[in-house]
């Protein structure tokens, strides 16, 4: 789902309720909820500071946001990252979506640019713009980052493991309809 009615200030006021917080950094909507909200937003490669932004794509949805934190206390990125280790399948796709994460930066990057060419556009200092900016392809650190990359690309194996561990894959009540309209914290 595309977020193109969430734009400007519009999207500015509905994330920063989603995340309790206005952003540092701009941004687009990348992926909606079944109730019409933004889900997850693909930033920037820099901020207003012109500081390197690894992760591109970012995570808002709160319901989402609090199970998966629920999931990361709980044990769940020792566990997959268990899995990435013993299952060579696994840790290939991760290498994939990895690879695509780091040509969709510097795509995005170029643009900022005014060059969509796909050159790398600044200096990023040897940096490699990888999901959740893990030192590894292969090293989980925020599985935020890596369902953000789920929502937006549906095939991605890891996410699709971090939504079977999910009791639900979206709010029930349309949580985000009271949070922006004050009625929730």
């Amino acid at each position: 789902m595309s977020g193109d009615r969430f734009h400007g200030v519009a999207a500015g006021r509905v994330i920063a309720a989603q995340l309790g917080r206005k952003t540092a950094i701009g941004f687009r909507v990348s992926g909606l909820c079944e109730h019409g909200w933004p889900a997850v937003i693909r930033s920037n490669p820099f901020d207003i500071s012109d500081s390197f932004n690894p992760n591109i794509y970012y995570l808002t949805c709160p319901f989402l946001r609090k199970k998966i934190s629920t999931l990361e206390s709980e044990g769940a990125i020792i566990e997959l990252q268990e899995s990435l280790i013993a299952e060579r399948a696994l840790a290939a796709a991760v290498r994939r979506a990895q690879e695509t994460h780091a040509r969709e930066w510097l795509v995005a990057a170029a643009a900022e640019d005014g060059d969509a060419s796909g050159k790398q556009p600044r200096d990023v200092a040897g940096r490699t713009p990888r999901i959740a900016d893990s030192r590894d392809d292969l090293l989980l650190k925020c599985l935020h980052a890596h369902y953000g990359f789920y929502l937006v690309h549906d095939g991605y194996v890891l996410g699709k493991m971090i939504a079977e561990r999910l009791a639900a894959r979206w709010c029930d009540d349309d949580q985000c309809r009271r949070l922006i309209a004050g009625e929730a914290g």
